[in-house]
């Protein structure tokens, strides 16, 4: 029940402001291409396509390095913070000691072709075209400045791998920075590539993005916050600045909208309205709308006038020009009574934001 107070002798009001800040939510991306670059000088041998991943040194057939990337980060709504980052890795088998992963950010980007290799696919197979290579960034016309691939430096994260299971790398500042920057500006979205001590054998194998074993491929799992909404809200308290102890208040609410005024009548009596709910969507600028007002019995806060004995008293005609100015018309044919306030809203709800900003 809508309740309007009167007091005999004064007025207030009170605007609640409420934030409603952003939470942080989670999303788990799948690898959207990964293949394996196998140490070999002509750039000739790829697994785009295969069910393996490879990093470390092998025995006989030199290093490894694997490439993974993330291109579809549509489920984190732009404009959002990237709070952490981890990644999660299926090792499917070793033959070598435990050894340090690295995963550091590529600054070239490269591809994944069809090739894919026979039985275990630690040897490769031959490159098709636009797979990544030793050589090549897409076989066989465009190459890496640095054969092995082009990467920062210092790595974005590490972790000590050994025996087959799955591994998380937590989330690091670096990581973060990385996915924040792929979320901001997708041009340079190029992924990881993943490194492991290539002095000695340290050859391990993972699981690809194709492995027909469900979800075993590399998952990105993002925490982020989405930007605060920005809507525009037209609730709050709106003054004509060339009177005094006059305005009005606009609750914008999910069945509509409800407009209290105070003020005065002509006589300079204390006058409070109350309009009808309205539901006007949003306003359009310098298009009038009309909202049916009401008016109680004087009573106090402890004792209102119940909403079914408002009695009708005239109308209210709105006006915007945009979201912080506009001109309301009051009238009432009883009380002989056109009143024309230009009128400003004088407070935002918090996370709003006007149209024309």
């Amino acid at each position: 029940m809508l309740k309007f107070c009167v007091s005999l002798s004064s007025w207030m009001f009170i605007v609640l402001v409420v934030a409603n800040p952003a939470l942080a939510e989670v999303t788990q991306i799948q690898a959207s291409r990964d293949n394996t670059l196998y140490e070999d000088s002509q750039g000739s041998l790829s697994n785009g396509s295969g069910d393996y991943l490879f990093v470390g040194r092998t025995n006989a057939n030199g290093v490894r390095r694997a490439v993974i990337a993330f291109d579809d980060l549509s489920s984190i709504p732009a404009g959002s913070t990237i709070d952490s980052v981890r990644l999660h890795l299926q090792l499917s088998k070793e033959r070598s000691a435990a050894t340090t992963l690295k995963i550091s950010s590529l600054v070239s980007d490269w591809g994944e072709g069809s090739s894919n290799a026979d039985g275990e696919e630690g040897g490769g197979t031959a490159a098709t075209q636009s797979d990544a290579t030793w050589v090549h960034t897409f076989f066989d016309s465009q190459t890496w400045l640095n054969p092995g691939g082009d990467f920062m430096e210092v790595a974005s994260a590490e972790l000590e791998v050994d025996a087959a299971g799955t591994y998380t790398i937590e989330s690091t500042e670096a990581m973060v920075n990385n996915v924040q920057g792929w979320l901001d500006d997708p041009e340079v979205n190029f992924g990881w590539i993943l490194t492991a001590g290539e002095s000695s054998t340290t050859s391990k194998r993972f699981n690809s993005r194709e492995n027909p074993a469900m979800d075993s491929g590399p998952q990105l799992e993002v925490t982020y916050t989405p930007p605060d909404e920005q809507i525009n809200n037209w609730s709050g308290p709106w003054f004509d600045q060339s009177l005094d102890g006059e305005g009005f208040l606009i609750y914008d609410t999910a069945a509509g909208w409800i407009i209290y005024f105070f003020g005065f009548t002509p006589d300079e009596e204390l006058l409070w309205l109350i309009s009808r709910v309205t539901d006007i969507g949003d306003p359009v600028p310098n298009q009038s709308y009309r909202f049916q007002m009401t008016v109680a019995t004087p009573g106090t806060f402890d004792n209102p006038t119940p909403s079914d004995q408002l009695a009708a008293w005239g109308t209210l005609d709105v006006n915007f020009a945009d979201c912080n100015n506009a001109v309301f018309v009051l009238e009432s044919p009883s009380l002989n009574l056109s009143k024309v306030s230009n009128v400003v809203k004088i407070i935002d709800v918090e996370g709003s934001k006007c149209v024309d900003e």
